[in-house]
């Protein structure tokens, strides 16, 4: 956890050396849902194709926004993030997560009011265990996930903001001949540390 933590604020620090007029970066804190969609018969899905609901999890990031003009930019999110599949045994999955993004600002004032973002995310697996006895299954996942990621958000009250992005893994979680994609939607809360330390 450490480690991570110092990612992050290497990311922001750089950040801050390189700081103009058009970039700002942030914190954004949330949580996630997800659900598993599978179209075997596998020891958790003997009934073939549906989806398994999940339980929330944590999201803890940073992020760097460069603005091109008044109505698009480009965001880049570096994360820490858990996600838990609820199958038998319950498994709960950590990940480091980055995730470039194109944003476009409806209104034309760009970082001050609603907004749609899109883009790509790529998750490694750090931890993969089961919650009952905290026995490592990450054997059974792939190491690293694509995914394509739609959102849309607000700004408020100058430096804080509210996001919804949904999620799509683009290849399976299960490293065996499973199909077996994650479907996640994040609700995040943003803070613009840039505008704060003004």
């Amino acid at each position: 956890m450490t480690q991570k933590l110092l990612i992050i604020t290497a990311f922001l620090c750089c950040l801050h050396v390189k700081a103009q007029e058009n970039l700002s970066y942030g914190v954004s804190v949330g949580t996630n849902v997800y659900s598993m969609l599978t179209d075997r018969n596998t020891s958790f899905n003997s009934n073939g194709s549906f989806s398994i609901p999940e339980y929330a999890g944590l999201y803890i990031g940073a992020y760097g926004n460069y603005q091109l003009n008044n109505h698009f930019g480009v965001v880049a999110d570096v994360a820490y993030e858990q996600r838990t599949i609820d199958i038998v045994p319950r498994v709960k999955l950590s990940f480091i997560s980055i995730s470039p993004k194109v944003k476009f600002d409806v209104n034309g004032s760009y970082n001050q009011g609603f907004y749609l973002k899109s883009g790509l995310r790529y998750s490694m697996l750090t931890t993969a265990e089961t919650s009952d006895g905290g026995i490592d299954v990450k054997e059974a996942y792939k190491n690293g996930l694509f995914s394509l990621n739609f959102g849309m958000g607000t700004d408020f009250a100058n430096i804080l903001g509210l996001e919804l992005i949904f999620d799509y893994s683009l290849a399976d979680a299960f490293d065996v001949d499973v199909k077996s994609k994650l479907l996640g939607a994040y609700a995040l809360l943003t803070v613009d540390i840039e505008k704060l330390i003004k």
